[in-house]
């Protein structure tokens, strides 16, 4: 797998939400120069897919990340339709990751079970990162996570993050910029404009907003929060520009319970069929969409912060 020959394993995944695959790589590209150094924690693994292909793993085309999903029909009330397991699915690994990562973390069972699957994790613990990690100091090397914003504290979870880095171990946090907030359509035009046309956008937020945009931090408020834990900054790249979210804000989302309703009446090798020409097209709008994102001139700060940081 060359450097960055990931987006289609992403789109094989995530083809019907190819909005995902598109931020996925992003972060992929972003974070290359970030080693995952034994010991080794994904603290907030979810089901270890992203991990996975950022490895160099690779699914059978048979694949995706929506053969086992509950409760479609509530998709628009804010149900997570992703958080079940089926015994009876198994996943088709056509190429091992070229690492192991030794511990993945996550509060949900059912993810942690898929990603039991993978190959990839040499162990998985489940529990709340909101609470104190369930690891003795100085246990790891390196630390990755895209999750720490989703919590209560920022600030105590950085905290245990370097509590439980060696010294000398690196962490790569994924963080959103205070302008993440502005290129919510939802939050744009309807939280802050207060206009009732736009009451609709609640479907399409599904949450997102309440959850995750309200930890959204300058580069010097996130870079103090790690002083004050002990972490220097190694690294940073911003990235996700305003195009790049608000293409992912609504992407194929409001479509998602109907694509998937009609693909599952398809036959599994008609699927692949019609998966594969999907892909096809969908990397000849998302490759260049890619490159331009890193050449947009920087009058608007990126919605996101890579960190990369050295205890």
């Amino acid at each position: 797998m060359s450097k960055y020959n990931t987006l289609e394993q992403l789109l094989s995944v995530f083809w019907l939400r190819p909005e995902t695959a598109l931020w996925r790589e992003i972060d992929i590209r972003t974070m290359s120069a970030f080693e995952m150094l034994t010991p080794s924690l994904d603290l907030g693994c979810g089901d270890g897919t992203f991990s996975f292909i950022r490895a160099g793993g690779e699914f059978d085309k048979s694949f995706d990340a929506f053969r086992s999903v509950t409760k479609l029909d509530q998709f628009f009330q804010n149900v997570d339709c992703f958080d079940t397991y089926d015994d009876n699915l198994s996943v088709q690994v056509t190429k091992s990751p070229k690492y192991q990562i030794d511990v993945g973390f996550d509060h949900k069972s059912n993810l942690l079970k898929k990603a039991s699957q993978l190959g990839l994790y040499g162990s998985l613990k489940q529990g709340d990162a909101n609470q104190p990690l369930p690891f003795p100091d100085q246990m790891f090397n390196s630390v990755f996570s895209n999750i720490v914003y989703w919590l209560d504290s920022p600030q105590s979870v950085i905290s245990e993050i370097s509590r439980v880095l060696k010294p000398g171990g690196c962490a790569c946090l994924m963080l959103p910029n205070i302008t993440f907030p502005k290129y919510s359509f939802y939050n744009q035009l309807y939280v802050n404009g207060k206009d009732t046309r736009w009451k609709f956008l609640e479907m399409l937020d599904r949450g997102r907003f309440a959850d995750n945009i309200r930890q959204a931090k300058s580069l010097d408020e996130w870079q103090s929060m790690f002083e004050c834990s002990g972490l220097k900054v190694e690294r940073h790249h911003y990235h996700l520009s305003k195009l790049i979210i608000q293409s992912w804000d609504i992407g194929l989302r409001p479509l998602f319970p109907v694509l998937l309703e009609m693909s599952n009446e398809l036959t599994p090798n008609r699927l692949i069929e019609i998966k594969s020409k999907w892909i096809e097209i969908m990397k000849v709008f998302l490759d260049p969409l890619i490159e331009i994102d890193k050449t947009l001139p920087g009058i608007e700060q990126p919605a996101f912060h890579c960190f990369e940081l050295r205890k």
